[in-house]
C-alpha cells in the first residue's frame, strides 16, 4: 500500500507541476509513461519472480521511477529551457520516425 501512495503522489505532483507551468497535457502524457512502465516493471517482476525469488525489486524500480519522473518535473518548472530543449529533441526525433 506504501508504494502504491507514493507513486500516486509523484503522479499528483507532475500532473500539478506542469498545471503550473501551464502544460496539462505533458503531465497527463509523463503520467501515462509512468504507469506504462511499472506494467512492464511488474510484468517482469511477476515472470522473474517464477525462477528466482525477487523480493521488492520490482516495487523499488518503480518508485525509482516515479521519483525520477516527479524529479524531472520539479526541475523542468526550476529550469524551463532545459526540457524546452528536451522537446525541441522529441519533436525531431518523431519527425524522423514519421
Amino acid at each position: 500500500m506504501t508504494t502504491f501512495a507514493i507513486i500516486i503522489g509523484c503522479i499528483a505532483f507532475m500532473i500539478v507541476v506542469a498545471s503550473v507551468r501551464g502544460n496539462p497535457g505533458r503531465g497527463v502524457a509523463d503520467a501515462a509513461l509512468l504507469v506504462i512502465l511499472i506494467g512492464i516493471i511488474t510484468i517482469a517482476d511477476f515472470i522473474l519472480g517464477r525462477f528466482m525469488d525477487t523480493g521488492d525489486a520490482g516495487k523499488s524500480v518503480a518508485i525509482a521511477f516515479a521519483a525520477g519522473f516527479a524529479l524531472d518535473a520539479l526541475y523542468g518548472l526550476l529550469a524551463p529551457e532545459r526540457q524546452r530543449a528536451r522537446d525541441k529533441k522529441l519533436r525531431r526525433l518523431m519527425k524522423r520516425r514519421a
